[in-house]
């Protein structure tokens, strides 16, 4: 699980769905909550996302999703996936790929590549239980 800390930059919330922006030593970042937030702006929050969820690219594409870039530390290749560490500014961020498209990528150490999430696969991580 890729986790990175932030505070709240920005909140919408209509009936029971919220869009929430969150400032990052990277940028900022957005999820989509099926809830009204009790956080409020400038909380401090840790983000949580599966390694599985993030979509890598080597140029830059047009999308609703978050895009950030990072650069490849750590290939892990397996038969059936394969395992990248990305810097993005001192902290790693996980992917795993399927190790076919990752041989289609033509992706080495060091390459600079975009990594994309959806705001609908980040989460909140609450220390005090949801409450």
């Amino acid at each position: 699980m890729n986790k990175l800390k932030g505070y709240i930059d920005s909140i919408q919330s209509s009936e029971h769905l919220s869009f929430i922006g969150v400032k990052t030593n990277g940028g900022l970042l957005y999820l989509l909550l099926l809830e009204k937030p009790i956080e409020t702006i400038g909380s401090e929050v840790n983000l949580v996302f599966k390694e599985s969820e993030v979509i890598l690219s080597k140029e830059l594409v047009k999308s609703t999703a978050n895009i950030s870039c990072g650069v490849i530390n750590k290939i892990q290749k397996g038969k059936i996936l394969t395992h990248i560490g990305l810097l993005y500014n001192d902290i790693e961020i996980i992917v795993l790929v399927p190790s076919v498209k990752f041989d289609m990528m033509e992706l080495k150490l060091n390459d600079t590549v975009y990594w994309i999430i959806n705001p609908s696969e980040i989460s909140l991580q609450r220390s005090h239980g949801g409450k």
